[in-house]
């Protein structure tokens, strides 16, 4: 069911990206972000796609080093910086709580990055605040796709530099 869901969201995304291609002259600056909320382990799982390069000029631009992420060439501290940098980068309130999360790590793609975190347990949110500003201090025009789930309910946020959070409320 999670990898039926994951590959529907991806198929949107990547219908997206097609769709829009053909109108925009320039690059398309884009991450979609998936909160799925385990109500067995009361944990989000966060899975956060972006692209390699444009993720390897925000981290270059913040710490002076090539991380050449998803490459042979791959830097060794890269996953120690790029974890910084997603943990700095966004953030959730559930019920007006700050919710810590734990780096798991990430996986390549084609032509993306998938980052992997959890969440500290959080015990049946209501009300969610998501700050969520990955690549927007690098890119003008990078928008962010936040889609949240639970068991019976998503929702969808579409951020960027001018509105870098929102919030939801489950169930609305």
């Amino acid at each position: 069911m999670w990898l039926k869901r994951k590959v529907i969201s991806l198929g949107v995304f990547l219908a997206t990206l097609i769709l829009c291609s053909g109108w925009m002259p320039h690059k398309f600056y884009v991450s979609l972000t998936e909160f799925r909320y385990n109500s067995q382990t009361e944990r989000f799982e966060v899975s956060i796609r972006m692209f390699p390069d444009d993720l390897d000029r925000a981290l270059l631009e913040r710490t002076g080093i090539q991380t050449q992420l998803s490459t042979e060439f791959e830097h060794e501290k890269a996953d120690s910086i790029l974890k910084t940098y997603l943990l700095e980068s966004f953030s959730l309130q559930a019920d007006g709580n700050l919710i810590a999360f734990s780096y798991l790590g990430k996986e390549s793609e084609s032509d993306a990055v998938w980052c992997y975190l959890e969440s500290t347990p959080v015990s049946g949110p209501r009300s969610l605040y998501i700050r969520h500003e990955l690549l927007t201090e690098i890119f003008p025009d990078q928008v962010n796709i936040v889609q949240v789930y639970t068991d019976t309910w998503n929702k969808g946020l579409l951020l960027n530099r001018n509105q870098s959070s929102g919030k939801l409320t489950v169930g609305e």
